[in-house]
């Protein structure tokens, strides 16, 4: 049997099925290369989402005001349950109004965005502090705090209040949340000119050796 003969020559069909091959790669290195950069810029996003967002914080405090606890409910699900014993209501719906309509001015984003050293933030809680007492000895009748056992949790409220208050001003100390977000940026306008330079020809020492080493 003779063998058949190996044919190296190269004719137009491969030419094309090469320039078609090259032409898939390129499409799918342009789609990765697009995913990758949405990617980044979607982690970004929820990144400083997650740095200014106060929504879980007063979302816990309006459930504290109404007496609501975390738990199971009748189906088996986890979800916030009101008390069934009214001494458990802490504030009625004219109470949890006014005290979140304090809070929300002082736990919103433009506090985790600013500058503030400490002395300034204990400055701030202590006026505060002293005017939430005054609110609400001035009405705890008319915000619902109308028995013995509601009365006995008013220093709690106040203090409780605070506490959170305070944790949204931490994150703004020697503007903390807005150095973190800025240097993120940082990180990845630098990440996006690695990527577009990747697969960029350059030359090695080796090169430059040989290139400059001969006289």
């Amino acid at each position: 049997m003779e063998e058949e003969e190996y044919q190296d020559e190269v004719g137009n069909d491969d030419i094309s099925d090469l320039r078609n091959s090259i032409g898939d790669e390129n499409q799918r290195a342009r789609t990765t290369e697009a995913m990758n950069s949405s990617g980044g810029v979607k982690k970004d996003s929820n990144f400083l989402h997650l740095q200014i967002s106060n929504s879980e914080m007063l979302e816990k405090l309006e459930h504290f005001y109404r007496g609501d606890k975390w738990g199971q409910d009748e189906e088996g699900d986890y979800s916030w349950i009101a008390p069934k014993n009214l001494d458990l209501v802490t504030f009625n719906d004219f109470g949890v109004s006014t005290m979140m309509d304090i809070v929300t001015k002082y736990i919103d984003k433009n506090t985790t965005l600013s500058y503030y050293d400490e002395t300034r933030i204990y400055q701030i809680l202590a006026d505060l502090g002293d005017e939430l007492v005054l609110l609400v000895l001035s009405n705890y009748k008319k915000m619902g705090m109308d028995s013995y056992y509601k009365k006995t949790k008013f220093r709690m409220v106040v203090v409780t209040t605070l506490h959170m208050i305070e944790s949204a001003y931490r994150r703004a100390i020697r503007g903390k949340t807005m150095e973190e977000i800025n240097q993120s940026r940082i990180i990845g306008q630098f990440g996006e000119v690695g990527r577009q330079n990747e697969g960029v020809p350059t030359m090695s020492q080796g090169t430059i050796q040989r290139s400059y080493g001969r006289r």
